[in-house]
């Protein structure tokens, strides 16, 4: 995936809450086995780990690898997969000021723009 959302309508949910739990109540996915990343895999850009022994942000620990740009920044996307929500996405990207200083900042969401964030 390489180019950011052409909808300008699209931005993060202002508010997002931190610690990898979804806002209004949405369910996020699940775990990722193994619990946090230990190193780098071949390819990794950025490593997203933790270190609770309650991994709460089981959805964002893991190996992301650069995969575009938004805003002037990079997007990175998660190479690994979650148990049992294979389908899911999960992006690392950053949403500049033009939607105000509430939505600007580095964002984990299931898609570069999108409306359902883990964490910001």
């Amino acid at each position: 995936w390489l180019k950011p959302p052409q909808d300008p309508g699209m931005r993060p949910q202002n508010g997002a809450p931190v610690g990898g739990m979804a806002a209004g109540g949405v369910k996020r996915p699940g775990d990722m086995a193994g619990g946090a990343a230990k190193k780098a895999a071949p390819g990794a850009a950025i490593v997203v780990s933790t270190q609770s022994a309650k991994d709460e942000t089981g959805t964002l620990v893991g190996n992301y690898s650069e995969t575009g740009t938004n805003h002037g920044k990079k997007v990175y996307q998660k190479m690994d997969k979650i148990v049992g929500f294979e389908d899911v996405n999960v992006f690392l990207y950053y949403w500049d000021e033009r939607d105000g200083a509430d939505f600007s900042g580095w964002w984990f969401g299931d898609q570069v723009g999108g409306s359902q964030v883990w964490a910001r």
